[in-house]
């Protein structure tokens, strides 16, 4: 596992003539030698991880990117139609739609399986996850990662991302114990439950030591690429204007 704190090089300085990154040379180490992730990597951690790493958090990115329409896109859609001159508006106000629903859950798995992992210091996993899955469901709740409302046999991203963390053997305490909540869903009486890319997500990325909130932020890094492919794509085919119409006829409302 990489150390992820930062290392000691201030993120930015500019020094007469040069730019400085994490005490990279932007111009004669960076531009055109690393790619994208690297030097977001880079930039977050003071130094660019393993090459094993960066593949794994590419994937993510790759993974998480396009979702298609969904709240968080629509709203950069409709905010566009409002606002056509601001291409950082609707991408904004995109990401503000993204929570508990939608990116938010890899946050919320990570959560989960770093209370299940720290408990399993004390106490078998098995037993632990039965415990920790009776209560939520007990309370009525949801065991995040797990469930989708459009897959309902399998979530196909979720096996190449299980793969992906054995090949670049970064399969680790939160993927099995991920697994073990799998396996309890599936004995127990209920419905059975898929698990989901957030949930491989969210343990893979705690595997590789990343925090809570952080896992929420690499996320909204791949979101915000793909909302600015939405809004792009609403500049040439528009549909925030017929869904506004819509509900305009629906519910009687709006300007005229």
């Amino acid at each position: 596992m990489a150390d992820l704190s930062p290392g000691p090089a201030p993120i930015s300085q500019t020094i007469d003539d040069r730019i400085l990154v994490r005490g990279h040379d932007l111009v004669d180490e960076l531009i055109g030698r690393v790619g994208f992730t690297e030097m977001f990597l880079l930039d977050l951690h003071g130094e660019i991880p393993p090459p094993a790493h960066v593949r794994v958090v590419e994937a993510v990115l790759v993974t998480t990117m396009e979702h298609g329409i969904t709240p968080s896109t629509l709203t950069a859609r409709l905010v566009l139609d409002g606002a056509p001159e601001s291409t950082q508006g609707a991408v904004a106000a995109g990401l503000l739609a993204c929570g508990s629903r939608f990116v938010g859950v890899t946050e919320q798995v990570a959560e989960f399986l770093r209370e299940i992992c720290a408990a399993a210091a004390h106490d078998t996993l098995e037993t632990v996850v039965r415990t920790r899955v009776g209560d939520v469901l007990a309370a009525g709740g949801k065991v995040p990662g797990f469930g989708h409302n459009l897959h309902h046999r399998i979530d196909p991203r979720v096996a190449r991302l299980v793969e992906l963390a054995k090949r670049e053997n970064v399969f680790g305490t939160h993927l099995t114990a991920l697994h073990e909540v799998e396996r309890c869903l599936s004995a127990s009486s209920g419905p059975p439950l898929l698990m989901n890319a957030a949930g491989v997500t969210g343990a893979l990325l705690s595997d590789l030591g990343y925090a809570p909130s952080t896992i929420r932020g690499l996320g909204l890094v791949a979101r915000c690429a793909g909302l600015l492919a939405h809004v792009v794509d609403e500049q040439r085919r528009a549909i925030g204007r017929d869904v506004w119409q819509r509900a305009h006829e629906t519910f009687g409302e709006g300007e005229s």
